[in-house]
């Protein structure tokens, strides 16, 4: 294999350092590398070999054109979100005709996991537990086509069976748009005053913690990538990056975890899955509720790599070559030794990203820019051993650039090291 082509819908910086990590390989491997990408802009530094910018609204018979021209040996999808994820599905399809295979999963298993209610139904299927909901019809709701003047009581009726607090989900969107929080019952015929206009899932709001665990691979042989932790749920939906994600030992939620990753390794070889998928789910009294998958690499993808150490654009590479093993690319038990953190900063000015490096163990920082605004966002990992001081270090960094909370800080030192934090709290009366 010669050329492969990476195909990207959002900002290629969001891949940083892991997608160019991968240079020295392909070069040894006298790989030529193109990225065909939509969003933002790539430059040298941004990408192992070329790139070609698309039109955001290119169809999948374009794209297929555009990447037969080039004539690759293989094709990786990289795309966020779910929308274009569907488009490389249909690429991919497209691209067997020539005889290019794709890392991609099918199209039928992309639409499902794209689409919400048929998510649920897939996982129940599969024996993993999902919140109790049903499906809105938004053409009921809106009065467009046959009239049904009880719907409107069903939804009532099922929202108590359910019992609030309730979301409301559009039934294909992704990372958290249109999603609407219903705390009672007043909520709800707000809601169905004016509801969303296409169709969505009602479903309970769980409290817990919110997590979620990247899978990479095909055929029944899959990587699971740890358990990444990204605060606690049960009321309005936030900014998707803007609190405290993190990746640690948890031995407790991690033994809860063990039989949810069987059915999911399971589930994924029943359907087919090819590629990375991400699956976010709530955990709650040692139980883990899925709430989605989406069927793409993800904004924790980063993350997940800097806890690992198993780099999934790796993975994908070795997925097309043709040369993939989830066991050569395990690390033996207990082996992990790092930690590793993603959380929200001000002021991302070019001096606090020199300190944060000479400080810290800086994996990323970098500017967001999510609905046209800007947000500083930091990745670091840390070594087992030196645990203890990250939170006397992010303190010095704070006190000197004011870059985040002091409630931030103590969080991650919460983390990172908790055992001295829980001895000093008080004893329950």
């Amino acid at each position: 294999m010669k050329r492969i082509a990476f195909l990207r819908s959002i900002e290629v910086q969001q891949t940083a350092p892991y997608l160019y990590g991968l240079r020295d390989g392909l070069d040894t491997a006298g790989i030529e590398a193109r990225l065909f990408y939509t969003d933002g802009a790539c430059g040298p530094e941004d990408f192992p070999g070329t790139a070609e910018k698309l039109s955001p609204d290119v169809s999948c018979e374009e794209l297929v054109a555009r990447l037969v021209a080039w004539a690759p040996d293989g094709v990786v999808s990289l795309s966020i979100a779910d929308e274009n994820a569907l488009r490389d599905a249909l690429v991919k399809e497209g691209l067997a005709a020539h005889g290019i295979p794709m890392v991609m999963h099918g199209v039928e298993i992309t639409r499902t996991l794209a689409n919400k209610w048929d998510t649920k139904e897939l996982v129940r299927a599969h024996g993993l537990d999902t919140p109790e909901g049903i499906l809105l019809d938004g053409d009921l709701l809106n009065g467009r086509s046959l009239a049904v003047p009880a719907y409107p009581e069903l939804v009532e009726r099922s929202a108590e069976l359910f019992g609030y607090p309730l979301l409301t989900k559009p039934l294909w969107d992704c990372l958290a748009n249109g999603v609407a929080f219903l705390d009672g019952s007043a909520d709800l015929q707000e809601y169905l005053n004016r509801p969303y206009d296409g169709n969505a899932v009602l479903e309970k709001c769980l409290r817990g913690e919110l997590c979620s665990v990247e899978i990479v691979g095909r055929d029944g042989d899959f990587l699971i990538q740890p358990l990444i932790w990204k605060g606690e749920t049960g009321g309005k939906p936030e900014f998707t990056f803007g609190a405290l994600r993190y990746s640690a030992p948890r031995p407790a939620a991690e033994a809860d975890f063990a039989p949810v990753a069987a059915r999911l390794r399971s589930m994924c070889a029943g359907i087919g899955v090819e590629g990375a998928v991400e699956v976010e789910m709530i955990y709650h009294a040692g139980t883990y509720q899925v709430i989605e998958i989406n069927p793409r690499v993800s904004g924790s993808t980063t993350l997940s790599i800097a806890s690992s150490g198993r780099n999934t654009y790796g993975c994908l590479v070795d997925l097309v070559r043709g040369d993939w093993s989830a066991r050569r690319t395990q690390a033996p038990a207990g082996e992990r030794e790092r930690l590793a953190f993603q959380f929200p900063v001000e002021g991302l000015t070019d001096a606090l990203a020199r300190a944060l490096e000479e400080e810290l163990d800086l994996v990323r920082a970098t500017r967001l820019h999510i609905d046209g605004q800007e947000h500083g966002n930091v990745i670091i990992t840390c070594e087992f051993a030196d645990a203890p001081a990250l939170g006397a270090r992010l303190h010095s960094l704070r006190e000197r650039f004011g870059m985040m909370p002091a409630a931030l800080v103590d969080e991650i030192a919460a983390v990172a090291w908790p055992a001295p934090v829980a001895a000093a709290l008080p004893l329950a009366s």
